[in-house]
């Protein structure tokens, strides 16, 4: 490319190499315009001699009207001689020399912009050229991969993203890379992750479960396995067939359970239907009884199991209006508490309570007594009963430390007969206190709360009695 003085001296570096005697002797006869002066970078000092002449040490910007500024040969004949770096010497260029020779380097000078080889109109650089000739140029020739044709540059970017024979992997991830021009053919019949509805029930499953619903599709045609004159049947109805239609599937009787054994079609089991009534209603008794003594073992396993064996008996008297209505207007109503023991083995006991009072507390007071029950484990207790038993109408006051409860409390005497063995008819009444509380007394503080009285009883071995 040529060029001309304007253009590439637009750009130049000087570096400082002129000798301070050459350069008194060169600035003679001539003195450099402040308009001409090379304008120097702030990190570059410019070094100024007794003449004037100003020479700057880094590279600098040429006037582009230096001929008309230097009309002395001499002046342009010194600054032609003076040694500059190549413009191009931030991209990487190391060349440096007098300024006459910059134009003969910059047709050589690898980091130079020249236009394209094939007359894309780009300005490259030469050591860029190769990489743009091959892989940006708009009229470069080259072939897709894909299909082997040729295109420019230009056209191989529009055709690139189009190409029929470039493999993609499937939409529907199966998986498998197939050619742009055949990737619908694969999808709609080929594709193992395709949408594909059942044919026997019409609902869509991805096609490589398909095979895994027909084993489980209710309408997937079946045969049925006795092999009767129904050929094949939806899978959904084989059940009701065996059960209702089937003429030579074997049917148990419907009194299995109860122990008949008989099996046959369907015309034979009504058969025997008809002529075993008497044999099943036999069979029915039987596991009716069985089941009556499974029911009364359970539920004495069940009352054992909630059996209180702490000694000490919390008893909640609920509906107590009511059921001192019903006291006062019946005579002898008696309430009887749930039975415990004294310890897991030990003796088994019961209270009892009149709301109207017993006996010299009638219709004034509450009574309330103890009965021994026989017991599992009498046989291996000591007679006659002799814990200390005590009574206690618990007060529902609202602070638990304020409560004033109501405590009566005995040691049985040994000759009653009350607290020998029981026998298996034990004694109808037990011991206790016939004026336990009085009616007047029960109104008192927070005996009674929401309709409902608590009185625990306590059976101590201790003898200790409650003052």
């Amino acid at each position: 490319m040529v060029r001309g003085l304007s253009q590439w001296t637009k750009t130049l570096s000087f570096p400082a190499r002129m000798s301070p005697q050459r350069q008194a002797k060169e600035a003679k006869g001539f003195h450099v315009s402040p308009s001409a002066s090379p304008t120097s970078p702030p990190s570059s000092p410019i070094a100024t001699d007794n003449n004037n002449l100003l020479i700057d040490k880094s590279p600098i910007i040429a006037n582009p009207d230096v001929h008309e500024t230097f009309q002395d040969l001499e002046a342009e004949k010194a600054i032609m001689g003076s040694i500059v770096y190549c413009i191009h010497h931030k991209d990487g260029c190391k060349w440096s020399d007098e300024l006459r020779k910059l134009k003969a380097h910059l047709n050589t000078c690898k980091h130079d912009a020249v236009p394209c080889q094939n007359k894309c109109g780009a300005m490259i650089p030469r050591v860029l050229m190769d990489d743009h000739v091959k892989y940006t140029c708009a009229q470069r020739r080259a072939r897709c991969e894909f299909c082997a044709k040729e295109f420019t540059g230009y056209t191989l970017e529009k055709h690139v993203g189009t190409c029929g024979y470039e493999p993609l992997y499937c939409e529907n991830k199966c998986g498998m890379k197939v050619q742009r021009r055949h990737l619908s053919q694969h999808k709609l019949g080929e594709c193992a992750k395709r949408l594909m509805a059942c044919r026997y029930c019409n609902k869509e499953f991805v096609f490589d479960t398909l095979s895994a619903h027909h084993a489980k599709c209710g309408r997937f045609p079946v045969a049925c396995p006795h092999r009767c004159e129904t050929a094949v049947l939806p899978r959904e109805d084989l059940e009701v067939h065996l059960k209702d239609h089937c003429t030579t599937h074997l049917l148990s009787c419907s009194f299995k359970e109860a122990g008949c054994r008989f099996k046959g079609n369907r015309f034979s089991l009504d058969k025997h239907m008809e002529e075993s009534t008497k044999t099943h209603l036999s069979l029915m008794c039987s596991v009716v009884s069985k089941q009556q003594h499974q029911i009364t073992s359970l539920k004495a396993a069940m009352n054992k199991m909630s059996l209180n064996y702490s000694g000490t008996l919390i008893w909640k008297i609920s509906d107590f209006a009511a059921k001192m209505a019903e006291a006062k207007s019946k005579e002898g109503v008696e309430l009887i508490s749930p039975p415990f023991y004294t310890s897991q083995y030990g003796y088994k006991l019961q209270a009892s309570l009149f709301l109207n009072g017993n006996g010299t507390g009638e219709g004034t007071h509450i009574s309330i007594y103890i009965k021994i029950l026989p017991g599992e484990y009498d046989a291996l207790l000591r007679w006659p009963f002799s814990h200390s038993v005590s009574f206690t109408l618990l007060d529902q006051a609202l602070v638990a430390d304020k409560a004033c409860n109501i405590v009566e409390s005995f040691i049985p005497d040994p000759t009653w007969k009350n607290f020998q063995r029981p026998s298996r008819e034990p004694d109808s009444l037990g011991f206790g206190f016939p004026r336990f509380v009085s009616h007047e007394m029960t109104k008192k503080r927070h005996f009674i709360k929401d309709d409902t009285m608590f009185i625990r009883v306590k059976i101590d071995p201790s003898k200790i009695v409650a003052v």
